[in-house]
């Protein structure tokens, strides 16, 4: 008898990575959420160049043209709700003229060229295998940008062409570095509004795709976050209110599997050392002229040396 109520399973795991290595992080809000913790942590990263991503079609186009150094210019972008933007892009890209547009897309594209070219990781997060398509060109839209729904249609892609796909994102990232190991998560989010059954198409078209990606390609991984959230945890308690995304007890969970998994114990230190530096940060103290603030800036200059320390002895 199990008297434990819960599945766990081993998650299987063939690198670590440490504080020398440079980690880029894409696609959807998984990428997002570790991403920003690592960043939290001052490890080197570099998260979603494009803004969230969900599909393998945008995350594809995204990779090609970083690997292109692509130079957008008026003609790749539209106006809408008095914003300019790109279809390609998050709103976080937009802008109330097109030379901030411009500036903000081209500018991310240029600093991830040079980042790529040295990354040690590359994490890709995919959402969804239903691609929204613009019906003025047939191409794929990463973000609809609240469109009307006529601008565009929807198509979920096939197991073959979302393996294809992934092959080609990984063949722009190793045209500019082939050494990069390349791990592959899908999202725990449920996307509702496609329906339930199309939900779970969806993911297991990604999985059954990263499966043979992996299985094929070399120094291609998979994490599995959405199998954590879905066999491990399994309870909507883990959820937020919409009952579609994980909470923070869900997400510092799959966090902390992820550490375990990819974090070489060799960063545990710095990492402690790192956190009650930030955690020091957020306290304030409202009088400023007393013994407490002395202390706390004290205390704060005590864990910047500690911190600066060990980043030096991490190279």
């Amino acid at each position: 008898m199990n008297n434990e109520f819960r599945t766990t399973f081993q998650i299987a795991h063939k690198f670590k990575f440490a504080y020398k290595d440079n980690l880029l992080f894409v696609g959807s809000c998984f990428s997002e959420n570790i991403g920003s913790i690592l960043t939290q942590f001052q490890f080197n990263t570099l998260v979603n160049p494009y803004g969230i991503l969900y599909n393998p079609y945008s995350i594809e186009t995204q990779f090609r043209e970083i690997s292109e150094e692509k130079k957008y210019t008026t003609s790749d972008l539209s106006f809408f709700n008095d914003k300019w933007l790109s279809f390609n892009h998050h709103g976080a890209f937009s802008g109330i003229n097109a030379e901030e547009c411009l500036m903000k897309i081209n500018t991310s594209i240029q600093e991830t060229n040079d980042f790529l070219r040295s990354a040690d990781y590359v994490f890709i997060t995919l959402g969804t295998s239903i691609v929204y398509f613009n019906v003025d060109n047939d191409f794929p839209v990463g973000n609809c940008h609240k469109f009307p729904s006529k601008q565009f249609y929807i198509r979920r892609l096939s197991v073959p062409e979302t393996t294809e796909s992934l092959d080609r994102t990984i063949k722009y990232i190793r045209e500019l570095n082939e050494n990069a190991n390349i791990i592959f998560t899908v999202s725990p989010i449920r996307h509702w509004k496609d329906g339930a059954v199309e939900n779970q198409c969806s993911k297991a078209t990604l999985i059954l795709a990263i499966d043979e990606i992996c299985n094929s390609v070399e120094n291609t991984f998979y994490f599995p976050a959405y199998e954590i959230m879905m066999d491990d945890l399994r309870d909507y308690r883990f959820y937020k209110e919409d009952m579609l995304h994980p909470n923070t007890v869900a997400i510092n969970y799959i966090w902390e599997k992820f550490k375990e998994s990819y974090i070489d114990e060799s960063c545990f230190d710095l990492m402690f050392e790192v956190e009650k530096l930030n955690r020091a940060l957020e306290h304030r103290v409202e009088n400023k002229d007393g013994l407490e603030y002395i202390k706390y800036q004290e205390f704060i200059e005590n864990q910047r040396r500690k911190v600066a320390e060990k980043q030096e002895f991490f190279g």
